[in-house]
């Protein structure tokens, strides 16, 4: 019996230690984390040309309402996006005297059907913990281009 009462109060203690501990790790990803100011996120030129998507995952750490740290564990292959994820959430204001952590995740999306001309992204912003941009790919615009096609041609 005495067993079991130690049993349940160890019990107890690491479910309060291991909720304080994912609560400290993600302190400010909770509705009352307020982002106060965001810029709108951009879908990379080079991305948008190289046919790059995919989620990126950033650890962001704030203190005085600003971002103060980022890092990301998304594959390298990805950096162009990681990149453009990275420099968005550094432009995030939350209450001055907003402090902690939160995870947040960019999805980069390319539509199947492409664009004559480049066009604005749709966006989805739910802060702090998900963006989404889905843009179309920009069709090439040279119509002759191929194998050979810089070889030069006699002028008629």
């Amino acid at each position: 019996m005495r067993n079991r009462k130690r049993w349940i109060v160890f019990a107890t203690l690491a479910s309060i230690a291991n909720f304080a501990g994912a609560h400290a790790q993600d302190s400010l990803a909770r509705p009352s984390a307020v982002v106060v100011h965001a810029e709108v996120p951009q879908y990379p030129v080079l991305a948008l040309a190289g046919r790059l998507s995919g989620s990126v995952h950033l650890h962001v750490a704030v203190a005085g309402g600003e971002v103060v740290k980022t890092e990301s564990d998304s594959p390298s292959q990805l950096q162009i996006l990681i990149n453009a994820a990275t420099e968005n959430v550094k432009t995030w204001r939350f209450a001055h005297d907003a402090t902690g952590t939160f995870d947040v995740t960019y999805a980069f999306e390319l539509r199947k059907d492409e664009a004559v001309v480049p066009e604005n992204p749709h966006i989805e912003m739910e802060l702090p913990s998900f963006v989404k941009l889905v843009a179309r790919p920009v069709r090439p615009t040279c119509q002759d281009c191929g194998p050979g096609s810089f070889i030069s041609k006699p002028i008629k």
